[in-house]
């Protein structure tokens, strides 16, 4: 058991006391009325700076593309802020990269609008437009989407984008995910020494380099980035000093003068240099954060990283000191969090259909063991997890990581958030179990204990490059349908597998079971290749030098880009579709091996027709029949637990020496219903082009029908964690399972019980389907429904009518 910190109760009780301050109010009720905004100043500056240095070399161009961003895009201060800093200067809104992407904007060389949303399109101004088409026209063949794709085509033909349309494998370049784009900032440092440190670190290794006469030249011009860099991230908070000193020379409102003209002080001083209390300190995160907004927009702002650890100091000397109040507090700390989880995310018509995001994902860890081995739960968290119930927002993904000492009044503070805010928020990941593999990965315990969450649920040290280009998702469900086509894919109609035989000739199950093997086997190893061979191609058209200076330490060192390929780089797939596959193996293995009520060309007939017709019904009835995942039935787990060390044991035999073998991470996100859009009708009983099951370890929607502790026994017994770092689960329980006291500790203690026995990660869905129902008629009256997708939560009036139906036809659990 790891020992605890000493914590405050009587400010946990006062925590408790606090509300949103009118401010906030105002300003969460105006987001939600505020239209999306697509600005385009980032990429006239992007496309002007590129015209301009031409022929210089990569790293600084990219430094300089960003300085000529951070000096010219357009800002503001609205009233209502007091933390000052947001991307572009509207309440909501984004920049595109097309110089990053490429053209993956739907419908910039139309007029009939860009697809901002799911649901909505931004309107343009032709100006506009033509600002985005010169950069598409500029960037195009010298932006890493493209130059990947091109080395993707010369090597292995279509092949790479066939997989992509058959949903194979998924997200494609496009979506921006390539290199270490959703790093955290190592916070810790710009907040206790400044960007001026970083400033000095980098011209200290020029001196260094010059005196010694060094010979890598490709580090010099690093460094030389890295002073471009924070010069012009500096320089970006002065812009907001000079704005704050103009605004409130023409306010007349006293206290906001006041205020404004501290905001200015507050500018001038970080985070060039180090904050001096809690709010220096939000305002040096906002104002640094800005700087991966204008690199690299797709993915804005910078992961949280577990800022109840390096805010802690801050905000426990300010409140001992008496210079803030909880309520004070509380305000600033709810300002940044709703800022940064309500920024849009520009991307392509495709990932939006897709993936159904419409914020960026950005992750806040909170609690878990520190690097000296002590549960770090504290007042802050307590404040952090208050924040998020009161502001009711479907973002950031907040992860609660548990230890096997985590305080009880921590965990029930969790779950009474989750009854706020109905949709999986936070939460819940095995801290300990996390720790364990990376440690078995060779990395060592003082730095395992450091891991955070990024994006959904996928674990990550702070200190390391993360490679994800080429890769990302791999579907096994559509794996399994090769074998059922000898290698042809339904949805492109091409060889996209290898032959493996007739399946109506198979005379055993173990024949099909190997086939499937062989499938899963080729089609990931040739999905790593993918990924290696962007990982050789695309550092050649990228460089982030902001990301790079403000996320490791590693990378100052030796003067190198976090695009540069590095031995010491991380490696992950999510592995997906366990379930599905487990579930249609075993019903095969019934019906057709074992019972013989079926033969495989019935089987299959009935698939191919998508159970039409009288017999089709009665074959589906069959499939849904078969044992299932999630019911504590062995066989049906046994054969899960089989096929999930089996994918795991595909990703690390694929060897890519010097660099260390991948890791399986079974997040969310939505890829079930993008990956079921490739896959036809299952033996499981799924129909075709349906969503698959969610999450990783999540039962067929509908089908555990032995209540909560039946499927916390199945995951157990599967034993996913022994070849992966996370497996997500989802569980959907009504309101009323949370109205008293004893039914949060029932959770609660449900919760602490499975991770105890070695569960990875759990999320919960407090909804009513009776509500679910009528936000799809009403959605005008359910503006602010949330509801966990997958690995993220979204507002369930954005989401596609196929995901609306997923989340209400998931088993509502009652204990």
């Amino acid at each position: 058991m790891h020992p605890t910190r000493t914590v405050n109760m009587d400010l946990l009780a006062e925590i408790d006391k606090t509300t949103l301050d009118e401010d906030r109010l105002r300003w969460r009720e105006d987001i939600k009325q505020a239209p999306y905004k697509i600005h385009t100043d980032r990429q006239k500056y992007a496309t002007e700076s590129w015209k301009e240095t031409v022929g210089e070399d990569l790293e600084i161009r990219r430094a300089k593309l960003f300085r000529k961003i951070a000096d010219n895009v357009a800002i503001d201060i609205l009233d209502y802020d007091h933390i000052v800093g947001r991307i572009g200067p509207t309440i909501i809104g984004n920049y595109t990269e097309i110089d990053i992407v490429g053209d993956y904007l739907d419908g910039l060389w139309s007029e009939e609008g860009i697809q901002a949303t799911l649901h909505d399109k931004t309107m343009l101004s032709h100006e506009d437009l033509e600002i985005l088409r010169e950069a598409v026209r500029t960037f195009r063949g010298q932006n890493p989407v493209d130059c990947v794709n091109e080395v993707f085509a010369d090597v292995l033909g279509d092949w790479p984008r066939d997989v992509v349309t058959a949903h194979l494998k998924d997200p494609d370049l496009s979506s921006g995910n390539f290199g270490n784009c959703t790093n955290t900032y190592d916070f810790e440092k710009i907040l206790t020494k400044g960007v001026r440190a970083f400033k000095e670190e980098a011209q200290m290794h020029i001196d260094e380099f010059l005196q010694k006469k060094g010979q890598n030249v490709d580090s010099y011009l690093f460094w030389r980035a890295a002073i471009i860099v924070c010069d012009a991230t500096i320089n970006h908070a002065h812009r907001y000093a000079s704005l704050a000193r103009e605004k409130a020379a023409a306010e007349t409102n006293e206290a906001r003068r006041a205020e404004l003209l501290q905001i200015a002080d507050m500018c001038e001083y970080v985070p060039e240099n180090p904050a001096r209390n809690f709010r220096e300190a939000l305002q040096s995160m906002v104002l640094v954060g800005l700087a991966k907004a204008m690199e690299h927009p797709m993915h804005n702002q910078p992961q949280w990283g577990r800022g109840d650890t390096y805010l802690y100091p801050f905000f426990i000397n300010d409140i001992n000191n008496g210079t803030i109040t909880v309520q004070e507090a509380l305000s600033l700390l709810a300002e940044v969090i709703g800022r940064w989880g309500t920024q849009l995310m520009v991307q392509s018509g495709l990932h939006k259909q897709t993936h159904q995001i419409t914020y960026g994902i950005n992750s806040i860890n909170l609690g878990g063991v520190g690097p000296d081995g002590v549960e770090n739960a504290n007042e802050l968290s307590y404040l952090f997890l208050h924040a998020v119930g009161l502001l009711h927002q479907s973002s950031p993904t907040v992860t609660l990581n548990w230890s096997n000492a985590t305080p009880r009044w921590f965990l029930k503070k969790a779950i009474k958030v989750n009854k706020m805010t109905g949709g999986g928020i936070p939460l819940f990941e095995n801290d300990d179990h996390m720790v364990e593999c990376f440690v078995k990965d060779g990395v060592e315990l003082e730095e395992a204990r450091t891991w955070i969450g990024r994006g959904c649920v996928w674990p990550a040290l702070p200190q390391r490059s993360e490679y994800k280009g080429g890769a990302a998702g791999f579907n096994s469900a559509a794996c399994l349908q090769l074998v059922f086509h000898n290698g042809v894919d339904i949805i492109t109609g091409k060889m996209l597998g290898l032959e493996t035989g007739d399946p109506t000739k198979f005379e055993t199950f173990d024949e099909l079971y190997d086939a499937y093997v062989k499938q899963h086997y080729y089609v990931m190893h040739r999905t790593l290749w993918l990924a290696d061979i962007a990982r050789e191609s695309q550092y050649k058209s990228i460089r982030l030098p902001a990301l790079t200076v403000f996320s490791l330490q590693q990378c100052m060192d030796v003067g190198r880009d976090t695009m540069i390929p590095d031995p010491l780089c991380e490696y992950a797939i999510t592995d997906r579709a366990i379930i599905d596959v487990a579930d249609s193996l075993m019903a095969v293995k019934k019906l057709v091996f074992e019972e013989k009520k079926l033969t495989m060309a019935e089987l299959l007939g009935a698939l191919n027709n998508n159970f039409e017709g009288e017999r089709g019904q009665e074959i589906r009835r069959m499939c849904l029949a078969a044992p299932k995942f999630g019911n504590g039935i062995d066989e049906a787990d046994d054969l899960a637990g089989k096929i999930g060390q089996m994918s795991s044991d595909s990703l690390t035999s694929w060897n890519h020496d010097p660099y260390p073998r991948f890791k399986s991470v079974r997040e969310g996100l939505s890829w079930h219903f993008a990956a079921g859009l490739g896959v036809g009708a299952l033996p499981n009983g799924r129909l075709a082009f349906e969503p698959l099951n969610d999450g990783s370890a999540s039962p067929m929607r509908g089908m555990d029908k032995e209540g909560p502790t039946a499927v916390l026994r199945s995951v157990l017994r599967a034993d996913f964690g022994k070849g992966s770092y996370v497996v997500a689960l989802n569980q959907k329980f009504p309101k009323n399972a949370l109205t008293t006291d004893a039914n949060v500790e029932n959770l609660a203690a449900y919760t602490d019980a499975f991770l105890r026995a070695g569960g990875t990660h759990i999320q919960y869905n407090i909804v009513d389907n009776k509500e679910l129902l009528d936000a799809k008629v009403n959605p005008q009256e359910h503006q602010d429904l949330i509801v966990r997708v997958g690995g993220f939560s979204a507002y369930f009036v954005q989401l596609s009518e196929q995901i609306q139906d997923d989340v209400i036809n998931r088993t509502e659990q009652h204990f």
